[in-house]
């Protein structure tokens, strides 16, 4: 709809991801499936048909064979070669570990074994079978093959997509409350006990590697809030309670206030949003009648640039027509 200049992103997604150490109730997270990596196409998931794609706690992790999904990993305890290191932690994507004087780091993490936290309570174990940086733009991303133990015994693969194939994960420190349609549904925990495996393909991954990486920052700006939009945008969880209203194959052009990601595209404009949801709705885009918090936020102002400096960090718009949505 404006001109912010360079590219703008279809986008969809179907999120993926892991979160805590026993979880409680609260935040443990639906299964779902991942349709695409880095597809066009919107999801609903937030961390992907599993373990945090269609597999970071895929098919297997969290299908017939242990009904139950990972929702997290603890740094420590961590195994490398058999022995404890002492400490365990993340710079950005890369791993960090001593083992008394011994410093390891990125690469020397292939083979290291960590505790995965199941739905359920239970344990375990996930390790890392490969690592290589994310293809550019993303060379600054390490990307992790990772694998978990069956109750056989049998290592598989933690991240698939829908077709089965295994695809890689990057690690993001924290957790996330993956209850749909509740206070705090969709929110994101920082802990440095935790982190997330985000398989790619879905929405954690997704809006990592399209630039709004959580542990950095752009011209001197943090971008966890902004990263934690994107999630709830590429989801459409308008209200900020984890649930979803997207729809496969609906397609959405996103821009940001730090030009990270920029409008080219002459659509309808949807909404603006930060880490709690959608800040507003534009009543002239049919997409919001039958969401809950849909009096409290339609604004036939939204998207104007009088919102600048108020907190929105992204906007969003639809391909299609204008149409009044009267909310019924």
């Amino acid at each position: 709809m404006r001109s912010y200049s360079t590219r703008s992103w279809l986008i969809g997604a179907l999120l993926l991801s892991a979160c805590a150490t026993p979880l409680p109730e609260e935040e443990l997270a639906p299964r779902a499936f991942l349709k695409a990596p880095l597809a066009a196409d919107n999801g609903s998931d937030l961390n992907g048909s599993d373990l945090n794609g269609s597999d970071l706690n895929g098919s297997d992790l969290n299908g017939a064979e242990l009904n139950n999904f990972l929702v997290s990993v603890n740094f420590n305890p961590a195994l490398k070669g058999g022995a404890l290191l002492d400490e365990t932690w993340l710079r950005g994507t890369s791993f960090y570990g001593y083992k008394g004087s011994t410093l390891y780091k990125d690469g020397e993490f292939v083979g290291v074994q960590f505790q995965g936290n199941l739905g359920d309570g239970s344990t375990v174990p996930v390790r890392i079978t490969g690592m290589n940086p994310a293809p550019a733009p993303n060379a600054d991303v390490n990307l992790y093959s990772i694998e978990y133990q069956a109750a056989d015994g049998t290592w598989r693969p933690a991240c698939r997509n829908v077709a089965g194939t295994p695809v890689q994960a990057l690690p993001v420190e924290g957790v996330w409350n993956y209850r749909q349609n509740v206070a705090g549904g969709g929110s994101k925990t920082d802990d440095p006990r935790r982190f997330t495996f985000a398989c790619q393909g879905g929405a954690i991954a997704k809006c990592a590697l399209w630039g709004y990486r959580p542990w950095a920052t752009y011209n001197g700006v943090p971008l966890a809030h902004y990263h934690q939009a994107c999630t709830r945008m590429v989801r459409a969880d308008y209200c900020g309670t984890g649930k979803s209203y997207t729809k496969t194959g609906n397609r959405i052009n996103f821009y940001d206030e730090l030009g990270i990601q920029q409008d080219t595209e002459n659509w309808v404009f949807e909404a603006e949003w930060d880490q709690n949801g959608a800040r507003c709705f534009y009543g002239l885009n049919r997409t919001h009648s039958q969401v809950p918090c849909f009096d409290s936020r339609v604004d036939l102002l939204c998207g104007q640039q009088l919102s600048v400096n108020r907190g929105v960090l992204m906007r969003n718009e639809t391909p299609g027509s204008l149409g009044i949505d009267l909310g019924l």
